[in-house]
């Protein structure tokens, strides 16, 4: 049976329900590998992602009452990307190859909002989502490389070239430097990010500080500037419930200031701040060469692979 869930009314069991089926799938194909904290999950199918998508909604698929699978979108209220919406389909490894997988596919679209375009930015290679999402039309638009850095000694920072400062903090960003902010993390829009259509560059300082309202989670700030004006940014959040993780999410270094170091200097300048984080994690496009290796020389390691993959509404083929 195939219905929709509203996680904000939701029962324990089926929360539980659904934490049963994206832990089974997390740790699929990674021997050892520990399952999500549950509380991790329901925070993040509570709240707007740091992308600026909303809290899931729901389909899922039950069998005697109990969920064996869900598919999830989520919608942006962004203008920019209002075609756009993020989906997600898991199937218990036991309950696949019985269309499951497919009905929750179709039934998709009944929780969208006239959205044209889906992607779908958990794929892992290797694993039978890859071949799943082939058979029914998506195609892959860019691969990522997720990293884990195991923060047990912090790198030296050099200082700045002349004519550069670095300006850090923890929380909202000060008045005098948000407009500089924004513009840094919008000029993420030149980073390579394969052929999505999703627009990372619709930051306003009416929507950071809408996100800042909002967080539940420390947020640190590097912002490089040079003689004035934006040259470079970095943002790192605390995991809102695993205190001694973190996620390294944009970083990013305008054209004009390329080719000089500056991308590694405010990362290493990051890791000085985060006070009580012993993990952090990132993921960064398989193309981005140097961004890699940038992470690599501050110690991040590659833990896998995964895919982004998109397509039509209509060219789907459930």
């Amino acid at each position: 049976m195939i219905e929709h869930l509203d996680f904000a009314q939701a029962s324990d069991e089926d929360r539980r329900g659904l934490y049963e089926v994206v832990a089974a799938w997390a740790v699929e194909d990674t021997p050892g590998k520990k399952k999500p904290p549950y509380a991790a999950c329901v925070a993040r199918w509570e709240t707007r992602d740091e992308l600026g998508f909303e809290p899931p909604r729901f389909v899922v698929a039950r069998e005697d009452g109990k969920i064996v699978g869900y598919a999830q979108v989520q919608v942006s209220e962004a203008e920019a990307n209002a075609h756009l919406t993020i989906a997600t389909v898991v199937v218990l490894p036991e309950h696949r190859r019985r269309g499951i997988g497919t009905a929750l596919l179709r039934a998709m679209p009944s929780l969208m909002n006239g959205q044209t375009v889906i992607e779908s930015w958990s794929v892992i290679k290797g694993n039978p989502g890859e071949q799943f999402a082939a058979a029914r039309g998506f195609r892959v638009i860019t691969s990522m490389t997720r990293q884990r850095l195991a923060l047990t000694e912090l790198p030296e920072v050099g200082e700045p070239p002349p004519g550069y400062e670095l300006v850090t903090w923890k929380g909202a960003a000060p008045d005098e430097f948000v407009e500089a902010y924004v513009e840094g993390l919008n000029a993420i829009a030149d980073a390579p990010f394969g052929e999505t259509t999703f627009d990372h560059a619709h930051n306003t300082v009416e929507s950071i500080r809408r996100e800042e309202a909002e967080a539940d989670a420390d947020r640190w700030v590097v912002l490089l500037l040079h003689k004035g004006d934006v040259a470079g940014v970095t943002v790192v959040e605390r995991d809102s419930t695993v205190p001694t993780v973190a996620e390294q999410f944009h970083t990013v270094v305008l054209p004009a200031h390329r080719g000089k170091g500056l991308g590694r200097l405010i990362k290493a300048r990051m890791l000085h701040n985060l006070s009580g984080v012993e993990t952090i994690y990132t993921r960064t496009s398989s193309q981005n060469e140097h961004m890699l290796r940038v992470n690599h020389s501050l110690g991040y390691t590659d833990t896998y692979t995964y895919m982004a993959v998109q397509a039509k509404i209509a060219d789907l083929q459930p």
